[in-house]
């Protein structure tokens, strides 16, 4: 059989290409956390070091997908406590109805992306068949099948009044969710399928979970929202963490499919982040600005909360820094004088689709990445202006002349020049090869491409 040569690709000597001008109105450097001062206090008032003891404590050793599995499950708990404030608010000029549509809409979105994570747990090797289970088809009681929580707010929350549609909604969407994984939440879903049942509440720990908010200073509706969002934030911020890790040591050893998987994952962790965020948009506005005094508890420092966070920075610095494993992903060297390889290779690699597809799956959920969290960072900022005003949203500057810290991150260059300058040049290529303005060659019609 005659080997196929590939496209070869090349432009004519009447064509020119496109110039690429990147304007940098902002540093690159990495983003910087808050005041040591401004930090402790962020913890501290929302009880992180408490909350790290739980996200970090190995109960189940054998399984791999626990620091992940664990933080996220967490934050899906303190939802549902949430949920019981939202619908337990007595104040007459509070927006029930959209507040009630978005805290289920929050719980429904994190299940989701705990069902995504339990599927790929089932993909990989090294988790797969390690989820701490309760096997329901040696119980002899069948109508325990209904729930195997005994702590979690959930059931409870689909027996009161005001909250049973909703909990019971929330309850169907996590047995649709889980229907592709191996085993099921445990949290009084149906279960038709009778799959093993996740021991939630040794997971979880909701009792111990749930104690902290009982040690609140402020106990109003709008400082319970703002401390229940934040620790859901932190809580798959925790996650996030987690998955980075496992990537980066997923892409040194070259196992890109599984790699691609957690970079989705992280994806959407960060679309969760900026549903949460909207939380704030419809909180009332003297009410969130009375409480304004307990989020400035160090005087005379200002910085958004998302900076008083070093667990936000550091996993925005993890997910910038995704862009050194572009070379080792493409198997090509840096060129230190600053010449397109990089480029050229990523070119090649978008066009052999058959040989390179897992590399390319890849690189475009590492870009997905880097949407999603300035997509983040962009919508922090407008939630800012709409709860506290435009004032308060440009009162945080990294210099003079710089601009402020929010924008510093949405504005700032593409994290993966090279995969942008590739994709520019190969439409550039393809669109004047419609016109007859490219040379190219076709073999059988195999794909290839050679770079001039």
């Amino acid at each position: 059989m005659a080997t196929s040569k590939p496209l070869k690709i090349s432009l004519s000597n009447n064509l020119s290409l496109p110039s690429i001008q990147q304007h940098q109105p902002f540093c690159s450097s990495d983003i910087s956390a808050a005041s040591l001062p401004l930090c402790s206090a962020y913890d501290h008032y929302l009880r992180l070091p408490e909350l790290r003891k739980l996200w970090t404590s190995r109960d189940f050793p054998n399984w791999n997908n626990e620091p992940v599995l664990k933080p996220a499950l967490q934050a899906l708990e303190i939802t549902f406590r949430f949920m019981s404030t939202v619908f337990s608010d007595p104040r007459p000029y509070a927006n029930r109805r959209e507040l009630n549509r978005r805290v289920e809409s929050l719980a429904t979105s994190q299940i989701e992306i705990i069902a995504m994570l339990c599927e790929d747990e089932e993909h990989n090797s090294m988790t797969r068949g390690t989820a701490p289970t309760l096997n329901l088809e040696t119980q002899q009681n069948l109508n325990q099948r209904r729930s195997y929580s005994e702590t979690s707010l959930l059931p409870h929350l689909a027996t009161w009044h005001k909250s049973k549609p909703a909990a019971q909604r929330i309850l169907l969407s996590v047995e649709c969710a889980m229907m592709r994984c191996p085993y099921t939440l445990g949290l009084g879903e149906p279960n038709l399928a009778m799959k093993p049942s996740l021991q939630y509440d040794a997971v979880c720990k909701p009792n111990e979970l749930h104690v902290h908010a009982h040690a609140l200073v402020s106990k109003t509706e709008e400082s319970l929202t703002v401390h229940a969002t934040h620790q859901i934030i932190e809580s798959w911020i925790q996650a996030s963490q987690k998955l980075l890790e496992r990537i980066n040591k997923l892409l040194d050893n070259k196992i890109l499919e599984k790699a691609t998987r957690d970079c989705y994952a992280v994806e959407r962790i960060w679309k969760l982040l900026t549903e949460i965020e909207d939380m704030h948009v419809i909180m009332d506005p003297d009410d969130f600005l009375k409480i304004k005094k307990e989020l400035n508890s160090v005087k005379g420092e200002t910085a958004a909360f998302c900076f008083r966070s070093k667990g936000v920075v550091e996993v925005t610095n993890m997910c910038r820094e995704l862009k050194q494993k572009v070379p080792g992903i493409l198997e090509v060297e840096v060129d230190p004088r600053g010449g397109p390889g990089v480029m050229e290779a990523a070119m090649k690699v978008y066009v052999e689709k058959e040989s390179g597809f897992e590399k390319v799956h890849v690189l475009q959920a590492m870009q997905a990445i880097e949407v999603a969290m300035k997509r983040f960072f962009y919508a922090y900022k407008q939630v800012l202006v709409v709860v506290m005003g435009s004032a308060e949203a440009s009162g945080n500057r990294v210099s003079e002349g710089v601009g402020d810290s929010l924008s510093q991150i949405f504005m700032e260059p593409a994290y993966f020049p090279s995969l942008d300058a590739a994709k520019t040049f190969l439409g550039y290529y393809w669109e004047n090869d419609s016109r007859g303005g490219l040379k190219t060659l076709n073999r059988n019609g195999t794909m290839g491409v050679v770079i001039d």
